[in-house]
């Protein structure tokens, strides 16, 4: 077997262990009985640092341009940032996780793409484990909403490589969940995808009477869905959707007025350097976090961090837009993965917790991997740009 194939599955059997030890350590959380999950996922993610850390430095990366150097500014800046802020070693090494998990994804699937599906199987397994672990907890002995996305971020790779009947019936089931969650995060990421998915389909003119069909079936279905589920939780859904609320009981619009105040306020130097991990929720006076990833960046990591946030952005949208328009069979489960990120950034916070946000950049990996294998076979070929 060769080196890197062993430290391929080297690397996926402790991001495994990782996202099993994460769903343990909510499920401790919730009784007060953290500390030793903490201590070992805390532990693990180090292991997972060093593995990614060992992987990218036996296949080194020639391309320092695009997503690869935001990954690689941000592994450089992040520790200053952490160290101006005498963050313990803990935080630089959940902050530095996503683009080690990157890289390590995309070196591992260069030129072996097929490494997509034992990843595809690996997190069929953990949406089966969130789902189980979902159920337990929302009509369990604690109603946790908050477990909806130990399954809910495995969407892209159920997408993955599924057949058109398959995704449809993916992405139904996704929905239902959804709904059942009473998450609006989780509601609207699903609201967005749909519209991507009928956006694809009505390209194809052969599609369009179908896909018009399709639709109409789906909101009627949803429709029943809605009311249904609604009906079974005495009006729940409905309040939910129609009051404005985090999980704490504090209005997300107020969060974000203290939280730019608290940005405003910021010092010169605070502003560039951030205030460290969990800036928002240990400074201000709510104890809350900022349910917006683009102010908590800000905030917690400065200016120059919140520019390479900016930077993967723009490197998330513009390669949906370009899968969309060489109409690729990868599209729709990376629009999964956009709606996910998109909505989870604005409304909630997606890049504070180190666990779940890396599905997706794991995902992101691949798929930079992929678009490599299936679309520049040759150096003859035009480059589809980072």
């Amino acid at each position: 077997m060769r080196v890197s194939n062993v430290f391929f599955h080297l690397f996926a059997i402790v991001f495994f262990i990782f996202a099993i030890l994460f769903i343990s350590f909510q499920n401790y959380g919730m009784t007060g009985e953290e500390g030793g999950s903490r201590f070992w996922l805390m532990r693990v993610t180090l292991l997972l640092d060093v593995v990614c850390l060992i992987m990218c430095f036996l296949r080194l990366n020639r391309n320092y341009s695009g997503i690869h150097l935001v990954c690689i500014l941000w592994l450089l800046i992040m520790p200053l940032v952490m160290f101006v802020n005498n963050a313990p070693m803990a935080d630089t090494v959940r902050t530095i996780l996503w683009p080690l998990v990157f890289e390590a994804t995309y070196l591992s699937c260069r030129g072996a793409v097929y490494r997509g599906d034992f990843l595809k199987r690996m997190f069929f397994v953990l949406a089966i484990i969130g789902a189980v672990y979902f159920f337990m907890t929302r009509f369990g002995v604690a109603h946790q909403t908050n477990t909806i996305y130990f399954c809910f971020l495995t969407l892209p790779w159920m997408m993955y490589k599924a057949d058109r009947r398959t995704m449809g019936i993916v992405v139904l089931a996704f929905t239902v969940l959804a709904l059942m969650s009473l998450k609006r995060s989780t509601m609207l990421a699903m609201v967005l995808l749909w519209g991507f998915y009928f956006l694809n389909g009505m390209r194809n003119r052969r599609n369009k009477i179908y896909t018009l069909i399709a639709s109409l079936a789906l909101v009627v279905g949803v429709y029943f869905a809605y009311d249904r589920i609604d009906e079974y939780t005495g009006g729940v859904l409905t309040e939910r959707v129609n009051k404005e609320e985090t999980d704490e009981g504090k209005g997300r619009e107020a969060i974000w007025q203290i939280t730019t105040l608290m940005i405003q306020q910021s010092s010169p130097g605070k502003l560039i350097t951030g205030h460290g991990h969990f800036g928002v929720r240990r400074d201000s006076f709510l104890e809350i976090s900022a349910h917006n990833d683009f102010l908590e960046v800000i905030y917690d990591y400065g200016l120059i961090i919140f520019f390479l946030y900016l930077c993967l952005w723009g490197y998330v949208v513009r390669r949906a837009y370009k899968l969309y328009r060489i109409r690729s069979s990868i599209f729709l489960p990376y629009a999964a993965s956009l709606s996910i990120f998109l909505v989870m950034s604005m409304v909630s916070h997606l890049i504070l917790y180190t666990t779940y946000f890396n599905y997706l950049v794991m995902f992101w990996g691949m798929t930079e991997a992929y678009v490599e294998s299936r679309y520049l076979p040759n150096n003859n070929k035009k480059r589809i740009a980072a």
